[in-house]
């Protein structure tokens, strides 16, 4: 047995050396090389830790396997029989309270037999183990605690089992797959599945950046071990969509979940980081500085990835969501007997498309049409982002900064900083009646002016000072983490993470990135006036540089002044980097003025709206369920067969006139036999052609009218 000992990042908190398994002799059965990987990576002595002066069987232990397959012994789903193996051997140390838990996956919407326990038993799950030992298949949607995830958490508000929250040791036990969107998913893409809502590709993978749940969830209930399948793995181009078995004889533990899919990602001969969820965990927790490897990180031999061009297509059509919702069915090869699709239109599209783009030969047609859903998506997200706002999704994400790491000092720093910004921005020429600005480096340095006649302690009242942000033109979704409160319970120092669409909105024609800045704020509470300072501390997508300012609502005789005083460099798509606008004398000062005249405008009337009680947000809400893709197109495809039935139907009488070459059968469709009428190829071809439509548009129609 090879033994190594690598030296990579800085420890992930754990005082012990982790040691990674990796058991792949061919002399040993499927179970005895688990239970050299246990014995190897130290469960035993892990779970002794975690039991202190407890009775073993007093110790709650749930068991996560992978069961995204969709056919009897799947290679993209952890074998049964293992995790079978996997409860006797914890029964024989004396741990009998430990259970298999799950959740439904996304393909619960367009699929039969998805749920936890039909699910389960079509994969081969008996209740029972090889040594007469009964366990439950436990659902982790049931009994959610919604307070396990802290303010300025991706997850904040969202649900979890409180079986997984509170389980004494809880393990992961995943899969050797490769996948089209991230090049592999192995552990922490399985510890996504523990959430409960059933649609997780849309609320954890899309909506939510998958790195940033995946942190979450090891942040608040950790894997404490984690095993990976690969005694018989999927590889191949196809991904989990169609799926290439491939006997590798290789089983992996380890109590470090990073280390699990670190070394996974390298026995497929990959940089791990080619994952995004990977890559963004290890930002915040990088793989351990010390660790024992026991085994071979070999490549293993025959192992075929993903393609780096279909990799970028796929991700491209991911983020269509509509869209890769929509044929997400049509594509993902299955056995139609144990998990018949939900809807006959996908059913019909799956068994003629699922074939096709499973044969690697026809791999570049998928590239395309990846390619072609993805640069739909983005047209679509073109046309919302500057005429349908509403149609928009709401933005989550984590806070992106550690307060904490901060000085104390910080905040007074921060007040001192900014108030040098009011004398250059008050003396910057005056563009407007509102408006004066000035450039300062490659910075713009500005002050807008409005007073308005509401009353001052009205205007307080609906206008809460310290979420002056959220109230801005344009904002799309954050975070705000309030670090201190004064005597009246009011925040005064506060951590905020924001995003806005394109400033101004015409740059996402160019494809400009959404601001997305984390800051830290002051807020200043007086009789006549009530100010919030801010400070950009990062950028995650380095689309601003400076987003700093100051934020002033005071009492005026007439009313409220409102003043926002600012420094803002933000990052230009690279075509208006080479297409520079001060080249041409007068462009640039007026894209500025219009930009923050409209922003700003814009602001105002959103705090006018408030103080009048009128909803002010733009975009969907998060995690508002989403209907179907499949029902929103029937009505669609409805329309059409109407418009366009009796046209080809009468096209296709007239056709038929000369008699039929062929026999129609139960299913409306005709069977063409030779011909022995002198019509030309061209007749020839518009006859079958009118016959293929009409036999369509009957097969259609009769599913339309078994949904109804």
């Amino acid at each position: 047995m090879e033994l190594s000992r690598g030296v990579i990042g800085l420890a992930g908190g754990d005082l012990e050396i982790p040691t990674v398994a990796i058991v792949d002799d061919r002399s040993l059965s499927a179970a005895e090389k688990l239970a050299r990987a246990l014995d190897g990576a130290g469960l035993w002595s892990l779970l002794r830790r975690v039991r202190r002066d407890r009775k073993p069987a007093d110790l709650r232990i749930v068991i996560k396997p992978e069961l995204g397959g969709f056919a009897i012994g799947s290679p993209t789903a952890t074998d049964p029989r293992l995790v079978e193996d996997l409860l006797d051997l914890l029964h024989d140390q004396g741990f009998s309270d430990a259970a298999v838990v799950g959740t439904c996956d996304s393909s619960a919407a367009w699929a039969e037999n998805r749920d936890l326990h039909a699910l389960a038993e079509l994969l081969g799950y008996r209740y029972e183990t090889g040594k007469g030992r009964a366990y439950d298949i436990l659902d982790l949607a049931d009994d959610l605690a919604f307070d396990a995830f802290p303010s300025g958490c991706v997850l904040h508000g969202c649900a979890i089992s409180r079986l997984w929250l509170n389980a004494d040791c809880r393990i992961v036990f995943s899969k050797s797959r490769s996948d089209e969107a991230a090049g592999y998913a192995l552990c922490l893409d399985t510890l996504i599945d523990v959430l409960p809502l059933t649609d997780k590709d849309s609320h954890y993978r899309r909506r939510r950046d998958p790195g940033d749940v995946a942190l979450a969830l090891h942040d608040v209930t950790p894997a404490q071990f984690c095993l990976i399948d690969g005694i018989v793995a999927a590889h191949g181009a196809g991904g989990r969509r169609a799926p290439a078995a491939i006997d590798t004889g290789t089983l992996i533990a380890t109590s470090d979940i990073i280390l699990a899919d670190y070394v996974g990602a390298l026995k497929m001969g990959l940089d791990p980081t080619v994952s995004p969820t990977f890559a963004r965990v290890t930002r915040y927790y990088p793989v351990a500085q010390r660790y024992i490897i026991k085994g071979s990180l070999a490549p293993w031999p025959k192992w075929q990835n993903v393609a780096p061009t279909a990799l970028e297509a796929t991700k491209l059509r991911q983020r269509a969501e509509w869209l890769d919702q929509l044929v997400e069915p049509w594509l993902q090869c299955l056995d139609p007997e144990l998990f018949p699709l939900r809807h006959p239109l996908n059913a019909r599209l799956n068994s003629a498309l699922a074939p096709f783009f499973a044969d690697t030969s026809n791999a570049w047609l998928l590239d395309i049409l990846n390619g072609l859903l993805g640069s739909i998506g983005q047209a679509i997200e073109v046309y919302r982002t500057i005429l349908d706002k509403d149609a928009l999704r709401q933005s989550v994400m984590p806070l992106g900064l550690d307060p904490a790491t901060l000085p104390h000092s910080a905040p007074a720093t921060l007040v001192e900083g900014l108030l040098q910004l009011e004398p250059a921005a008050a003396a910057a020429p005056r563009v407007s009646p509102e408006l004066c600005w000035r450039n300062i480096g490659e910075s713009v340095v500005f002050r807008y002016v409005r007073s308005l006649p509401i009353d001052f302690d009205l205007f307080t009242r609906r206008v809460d000072i310290a979420r002056t942000i959220q109230f801005m033109n344009d904002y799309l979704g954050g975070v705000l983490v309030v670090l201190a409160h004064d005597g009246a319970g009011r925040p005064v120092y506060q951590a905020e993470r924001n995003v806005y669409l394109p400033q101004p909105n015409y740059l996402v024609l160019y494809q400009g990135k959404p601001i997305d800045v984390s800051k830290l704020e002051v807020v200043q509470y007086e009789v006549d006036r009530h100010r919030l300072f801010w400070k950009t501390i990062k950028s995650e997508n380095c689309s601003a540089t400076y987003d700093d300012g100051i934020a002033t609502f005071e009492r005026t005789p007439d009313g409220t002044r409102i003043v926002f005083t600012g420094q803002q460099q933000f990052t230009l798509p690279p075509f208006w980097q080479v297409f520079d606008p001060k080249f041409i004398p007068g462009l640039k000062p007026k894209l500025v003025t219009h930009a923050y005249q409209t922003f700003f405008d814009r602001t105002i009337a959103n705090l006018e709206a408030l103080v009048e009680g009128r909803e002010i947000r733009i975009g969907k809400p998060v995690d508002e369920p989403s209907t179907p893709p499949i029902e929103l197109l029937m009505p669609w495809i409805q329309r059409l067969l109407e418009m366009g039935a009796p046209v080809l139907t009468q096209l296709a009488g007239q056709q038929r006139t000369g008699g039929p070459s062929g026999e129609t059968d139960t299913d409306g469709f005709t069977h063409i036999g030779p011909t022995k009428n002198s019509s030309t190829d061209a007749e020839l071809w518009g006859a079958e052609l009118s016959r293929f439509v009409e036999g369509l548009n009957q097969a259609i129609t009769r599913d339309l009218m078994r949904q109804q």
